[in-house]
């Protein structure tokens, strides 16, 4: 993390290519299975290409796809990893609860052969490799168990047509969004969307956390280094709490937040039925070739740190097959051509040469990435600590939009959070 500014910085201006040592890798198998749960988005358009490049320079090789859901890879990976069903290569959840726990087990493959093969080591900068490195389930450190290709954060979508009507400035300060929310509110739009029932709520949560914290804190939260945090008592996560359940008090929300799913929140602001959206990186893309009918914009959560990190990891399973054929394809995807495609279809690459994207929507979400990566700001995601956690964290969000019992709140992810940690 303290040099996360050269995850845009430097590694996106970087000359370096990936080499094709040795040419195209050897097919053990005449199969190669493939899983990701990226769906309408920028990984998935530009793996999918990469993909069939792949096959069209194998072509005794049976390409086989499947498309995924994040939710099965959080709730049964390691099980389809420990399984006969494991694919030769997958897009995998970063972080102690998932690849930590699957690395530990022995259900992921030992990159550094590959890392040297193809010299990811000096391709990628530290602050974006430490996302796939383990010791002993422990992210940060350790043996490479997987590759991150992009970038990801958490901010707040804005309806511009909204705040230039109703005189609203950006909010640079947690008291200016609530400024900002009660004025909507008086105005008779709905301030925010945010999914009650899904991620959203996990993300809102720590956004405000964080937006208190630096990375000492950090460090301390997510790698248990240095004085422990507890969020039963932790001065940010009460924060945290105590705004969440404020500004749904006081009806900033849509009605029934708690029961809102993340897609219906984000098809309503699309709508133009609201004046801002939690939402991460992700949803860009479809943001940009959805949101026709006027013009928005993103901001970051008011205060020292934001949401976000490295993407998820392509892993190859230990049991797969096709190991060699796996790295080719990551290779593939760290390569010039296809990072600029990535840029170019509105993902947030680690390694592209920026004279080369040319997407507008890039513009719109590569700034405030770059900001946070300038400012070492990224403060990775909330359940990544202790597996099971978001989970918990889902259910404990929910209830507080239901009863606003902060109190309540705090002791759930903080009891299993002091149960679970290390």
């Amino acid at each position: 993390m303290k040099n996360g500014m050269r995850i845009v910085a430097a590694a996106a201006a970087a000359s370096l290519a990936v080499a094709a040592f040795g040419g195209a890798a050897h097919a053990a198998n005449k199969t190669f299975n493939v899983w990701w749960y990226e769906k309408d988005t920028a990984m998935a358009a530009t793996w999918a290409d990469a993909l069939k490049e792949l096959g069209k320079n194998h072509k005794d090789v049976t390409i086989k796809f499947q498309l995924k859901t994040w939710d099965q890879i959080q709730k049964a990976g390691n099980s389809i990893l420990a399984s006969n069903q494991a694919p030769d290569l997958a897009e995998w959840n970063k972080g102690n609860a998932t690849a930590g726990t699957a690395s530990k087990a022995g259900l992921l493959t030992d990159l550094a052969p590959y890392a040297k093969k193809y010299g990811w080591n000096s391709l990628l900068p530290s602050s974006a490799r430490l996302y796939g490195q383990y010791t002993d389930g422990i992210m940060g450190s350790g043996k490479l168990y997987g590759v991150s290709s992009y970038g990801e954060y958490v901010s707040i979508f804005y309806n511009k047509d909204l705040f230039a009507k109703y005189n609203v400035a950006i909010p640079k300060t947690q008291d200016e969004l609530t400024a900002a929310l009660a004025t909507f509110k008086k105005a008779g739009v709905i301030p925010m969307e945010m999914g009650g029932n899904g991620y959203q709520i996990v993300h809102l949560a720590y956004a405000e956390a964080v937006s208190q914290a630096d990375q000492k804190w950090v460090n301390s939260f997510q790698l248990f280094k240095g004085a422990a945090v507890d969020p039963t008592t932790d001065k940010n996560w009460t924060f945290a709490a105590k705004q969440v359940a404020a500004w749904n008090k006081a009806g900033y929300f849509e009605p029934n937040v708690s029961g809102v799913v993340p897609d219906d929140a984000v098809a309503a602001f699309q709508q133009g039925q609201s004046a801002m959206l939690m939402g991460g990186s992700w949803l860009d893309q479809g943001m940009f070739d959805k949101v026709t009918s006027f013009k928005y914009g993103k901001f970051l959560v008011p205060g020292t740190l934001t949401v976000g990190s490295a993407g998820n990891l392509l892993v190859i399973p230990s049991k797969s097959k096709n190991k060699d054929l796996a790295a080719e394809f990551i290779n593939m995807i760290l390569s010039k051509k296809y990072q600029n495609e990535l840029g170019n279809k509105g993902g947030l690459p680690l390694l592209a040469d920026a004279a080369a994207v040319k997407n507008p929507s890039y513009a719109i979400t590569g700034t405030e990435f770059a900001r946070a990566v300038k400012n070492n700001a990224l403060a990775m995601y909330p359940d990544w600590p202790v597996a099971g956690y978001y989970e918990v964290m889902l259910a404990a969000g929910t209830k507080l939009l239901s009863d606003n019992d902060t109190a309540a709140y705090l002791k759930t992810i903080g009891d299993f959070y002091n149960k679970n940690k290390g």
